[in-house]
């Protein structure tokens, strides 16, 4: 019997921390007007066309360029209403201009409305659009896909692991920003994969004669055997060596019982599920076959470092099917993300929604015990 039909409704919305300053204010709010930003990101997409066609299976390829007059922070592939893909910038303050690839790989046939949303902090774009047609095999293709510029054929059986970079991106000495950066590889290039961190965070990967290292949250692996590629030991840290003193004090005898202060070291990532809002008593209309109740899922990272790309999947119990929600990407410490869905109920029981946030557990976080939320639900049918 069914239970239960899902489809995601809405897109990610983040939700930054404030910082309070209990100091008293600087200026008057009007004297800073002319400095708030105005107007919203546009967004466009060269890739792929209206009309495309592609096979289930297949990486999708969408190529976007946004800019924004103060910093495009981030943007968003959306499928069908469904998020697929996050990409955000490395800065902070954002890119005025923004090129990405963002890839999508279609599960079964029909028509898919691909949609790119570009992000200033809160501040949306209007959506960019194109309809493409999902066939279930290449004998069914009659409009094939118009070749990226300068983006290479990618062959996803290569036994040689290959990083797709999907936005501007930093080349680094070491597996860290805080290594001296090399040079910018750009968006499309495609690189081997010669090494990783434990963490999978950071690929050391070649790029002509340099070997550098590149952040995982922006690329996408395409290879046979991505999965053998090995651990390497990250070069030492870069550090600042102090100057030596020229005078050492005698006045005073050395106090052996000063306590030594260890270095802070920011620690790991914590995905959180905060919340899952919606009603739990659900009564279905008389007369009606069904009545559809809309959820949302608060997830929060509650650690001491950024996330980078991480997915999140969401199922009714009992008997329901493992819905994804999408991969998202580089929450930063405090930071929460919102995901609602829309839940549809034709028979009376008991659920439970059963939330799982890193559900790939592709982060290193604090703890993985609290990657799950749940929430009861008991619906009947009206008197």
């Amino acid at each position: 019997m069914r239970y239960f039909r899902a489809l995601i409704v809405m897109a990610l919305l983040i939700l930054s921390a404030c910082n309070l300053n209990s100091g008293p204010p600087t200026s008057s709010p009007i004297d800073n007007v002319t400095d708030i930003p105005s107007g919203k990101p546009t967004v466009t997409i060269s890739s792929p066309e209206t009309g495309s066609e592609v096979v289930v299976g297949d990486n999708v390829l969408v190529s976007a360029n946004a800019t924004d007059t103060v910093g495009v922070t981030r943007m968003q592939l959306i499928a069908n209403n469904q998020i697929v893909k996050t990409v955000s910038s490395e800065a902070i303050s954002g890119d005025k201009t923004m090129s990405v690839l963002l890839d999508y790989k279609p599960s079964a046939p029909g028509d898919v409305t691909l949609q790119v949303i570009a992000y200033r902090a809160a501040v949306a774009s209007e959506p960019a659009e194109v309809d493409i047609t999902v066939r279930s095999n290449q004998a069914q293709v009659t409009a094939t896909l118009a070749p990226i510029p300068n983006v290479p054929d990618i062959n996803p059986n290569d036994p040689t692991c290959r990083a797709l970079v999907n936005i501007g991106l930093n080349l680094r000495s070491g597996p860290g920003t805080n290594y001296q950066r090399i040079t910018v590889l750009g968006s499309g290039t495609l690189v081997p994969v010669t090494g990783r961190i434990g963490s999978n965070q950071w690929w050391q990967v070649r790029s002509g004669v340099n070997v550098g290292w590149v952040a995982a949250e922006f690329t996408t692996l395409y290879g046979a055997y991505c999965s053998t590629v090995p651990i390497v030991a990250p070069p030492p840290s870069p550090t600042t060596t102090p100057s030596t003193p020229t005078l050492t004090p005698t006045l005073f005898p050395t106090n052996t019982s000063v306590p030594q202060f260890p270095t802070s070291t920011p620690g790991p990532s914590d995905l959180v599920i905060t919340s899952i809002i919606g009603e739990t008593n659900v009564i279905i209309p008389s007369g009606d076959p069904d009545i559809t109740e809309t959820y949302t899922v608060t997830i929060t990272n509650s650690g001491n470092r950024g996330t980078g790309q991480f997915s999140n999947t969401i199922q009714v119990l009992p008997g329901g099917e493992v819905l994804d929600l999408g991969v998202s990407g580089n929450l930063r410490a405090g930071e929460s993300i919102s995901l609602s869905i829309s839940i549809t109920f034709d028979t009376p029981g008991a659920y439970t929604i059963r939330t799982i946030t890193d559900s790939g557990a592709g982060v290193e976080e604090l703890s993985e015990f609290n990657n799950t939320g749940t929430l009861d639900i008991n619906v009947d049918f009206a008197l």
